[in-house]
């Protein structure tokens, strides 16, 4: 239990903080990209608005464009960070100029190329090949502006790798702190939680001594005066103190998985088989239909005797709790890979809202039944402390005021 909640503490605090990491890194991202594009952008408006550019020389670093009042292009450095190119073209769609100086390595035949595409695309704005491309009415024809997307795309993938190496590193020291942190936090409850079980465990051994002393005078007593009905009350009750203390035992022992498990290959279906066969008697004495269907030649690993309690609970829980002339269930079947137990009685069944508690120590629905049934309430806890034990399950489906299903996977 406590191994438990030290995953469910890791992954909480895992999971948030890789939340939160992530959703920096796709921000950092986003924004570096946006950044990209609206550079872009407008450094084409900025030539569209000048109609062209006259791009410094390769070489000369401190030449500069045409004195137009404000540079809107910002420095050399600035405009050599991308590769770019324009055409101008007529009205008849025929270019007029083609400036390639920022793209050195490409050829007149491919820019014609591109041009033509944008053209017969129809579109002003958009991508293209491996551009990004502006276009723009003016008095003469119209002018197409087209931003290269390589080293943009070139630093995104960098960007990327970067943020992915930087993911993995800080995952593992997230995982690291997570489980500091988580073992930090149960250490009070770890603590108590250890604290609680010596106590019933060590409770209850020291209740099994008395309870067999008062159960031999009980049988001396029953020997020197007869039947008597105050004995017969005492003896009942003084066994189920012993089922008790039994189960108090039981559960102690399960706890952190210390249980002493006989674990082997058996019969599944014959341990099922038989535990049904076992309370057909019992139900047939109350008026109930009962009814057992159990797929042949299904084998388990596992603790054999602790399976057939499971099922002895889940069935004892059936037959308490079905109404009148009830129905119960057994079915036993396999798939590839799990092994699934069903039981199934009509009855008052379990409310929705109480479902994740049935499973809680001492917790009972309608605390005046417990007379009534005979039963303290932690037979199910038990009955899913064996399955954790078998790394099972047991999960609850039913229509309460009408019937109840426990399923338990193996």
């Amino acid at each position: 239990m406590i191994r438990r909640l030290q995953y469910k503490i890791i992954a909480v605090i895992l999971g948030t903080l890789l939340i939160v990491f992530a959703a920096v890194l796709l921000a950092l991202n986003l924004t570096v990209y946006q950044t990209s594009v609206q550079r872009a952008e407008d450094f084409m408006a900025a030539v569209v608005e000048n109609d062209g550019f006259l791009f410094p020389p390769m070489g000369r670093p401190g030449s500069g464009p045409p004195d137009r009042g404000r540079d809107p292009f910002g420095s050399p450095q600035m405009m050599r960070a991308g590769r770019f190119f324009y055409a101008k073209l007529d009205r008849d769609g025929y270019i007029i100029e083609l400036n390639l100086e920022m793209m050195f390595d490409f050829s007149r035949s491919e820019a014609e190329s591109v041009v033509s595409s944008v053209l017969e695309s129809g579109q002003t704005k958009g991508d293209r090949d491996n551009f990004r491309f502006l276009s723009a009415e003016k008095p003469y024809g119209r002018i197409l502006v087209f931003a290269e997307r390589s080293i943009e795309m070139g630093l995104l993938d960098n960007l990327t790798r970067a943020s992915l190496w930087a993911a993995g590193v800080v995952s593992l020291i997230l995982v690291c702190l997570a489980a500091f942190l988580a073992q930090w936090m149960v250490r009070p409850v770890k603590s108590a939680f250890e604290k609680q079980r010596r106590f019933v465990s060590d409770a209850s051994h020291e209740l099994k001594t008395p309870l067999t002393i008062i159960g031999a005078n009980l049988d001396v007593l029953q020997n020197e005066i007869g039947e008597n009905q105050w004995l017969t009350y005492s003896k009942t009750q003084m066994e189920r103190m012993n089922a008790l203390i039994h189960s108090l035992l039981l559960l102690a022992g399960t706890d952190e998985g210390q249980t002493s498990q006989m674990v082997g290959e058996f019969s599944l279906s014959n341990a099922v088989l038989g535990t049904a066969l076992e309370f057909e008697s019992l139900a047939f004495e109350e008026g109930k239909q009962y009814a057992y269907h159990v797929m042949e030649n299904i084998n388990y690993h596992g603790d054999e005797t602790q399976i057939r309690q499971l099922v002895s609970i889940l069935l004892d829980n059936a037959i308490r709790y079905s109404d009148a002339n009830g129905q119960i269930d057994v079915s036993l079947n396999a798939d590839n890979s799990h092994k699934h137990i069903s039981v199934y009685n009509t009855g008052a069944g379990v409310p929705n809202n109480e479902r994740d508690r049935i499973f809680e120590r001492f917790y009972r629905i309608d605390e005046s039944r417990t007379r009534e049934t005979g039963s303290y309430g932690i037979g199910l806890s038990l009955a899913e402390a064996i399955a954790h034990a078998h790394k099972g399950k047991i999960t609850v489906t039913g229509d309460y005021g009408k019937w109840i299903r426990f399923d338990l996977t193996l």
